[in-house]
């Protein structure tokens, strides 16, 4: 039986010799696909993958024009009327928190210094400061024109006040000098008269000339 089995197994062998052999070796005796040969490209046709667009054709609006006149929501099946334009505001005028500080005179020329919004401004006669024209310089004072309107700046005054008269009074809540003790009177001297007491501390007297006390 192992003989049998074994030469079972060398036919088997010989046989996968000769298929390998067959499969390795072409008919010229040079083993096969020992060199790599380029496949053949495969071309692939993009264009024809995507789909094809609708041309350019003229579209029907008249049946979104008849939505719009006639809305589906609104209650007149009338469009809303157009928004009002927009009132036109006036610029902020800060000419008017404008003050006189000071004035200047020159050869034929002159101007002022204003102060406007905070900020000091100096003018020349002719020229415009917020839209305002300087058109005259006085004394005290200098004109602005714009438009036909004028407007007069006026140069503040110092504020003068007045020495006080007399010096105040001193309130009740001053403290007075204290008073000195009364001195005992002995027995004898009570029968011959009354002790003299020594005199109250009183102010010297004062004199007011002019507005100043005078001791």
């Amino acid at each position: 039986m192992k003989k049998y089995a074994l030469h079972a197994l060398l036919a088997i062998n010989a046989a996968l010799v000769l298929a390998l052999a067959w499969l390795w070796i072409d008919k010229t005796g040079q083993l096969r696909n020992i060199h790599w040969l380029p496949s053949s490209p495969q071309t692939t046709d993009y264009s024809a993958m995507v789909p094809a667009l609708p041309g350019l054709a003229r579209a029907d609006t008249s049946q979104f024009i008849a939505m719009l006149d006639r809305p589906l929501f609104s209650l007149t099946r009338r469009p809303p009327p157009p928004p009002p334009p927009p009132t036109p505001q006036e610029p902020p005028d800060n000419f008017s928190t404008a003050q006189l500080s000071g004035l200047f005179l020159g050869q034929g020329d002159g101007g002022a210094i204003v102060q406007i919004a905070g900020k000091a401004r100096r003018v020349r006669l002719r020229e415009t400061v917020e839209g305002w024209t300087l058109s005259g310089v006085q004394d005290r004072s200098a004109t602005f024109t714009r438009a036909g309107q004028s407007r007069v700046l006026q140069l503040p005054r110092a504020a003068l006040t007045n020495a006080p008269a007399h010096l105040p009074a001193p309130s009740a809540s001053t403290p007075r000098a204290a008073q000195p003790p009364a001195i005992p009177a002995s027995p004898g001297q009570e029968a011959a008269g009354a002790v003299p007491q020594p005199p109250a501390d009183k102010a010297p007297p004062r004199a007011t000339f002019g507005g100043r006390v005078i001791k």
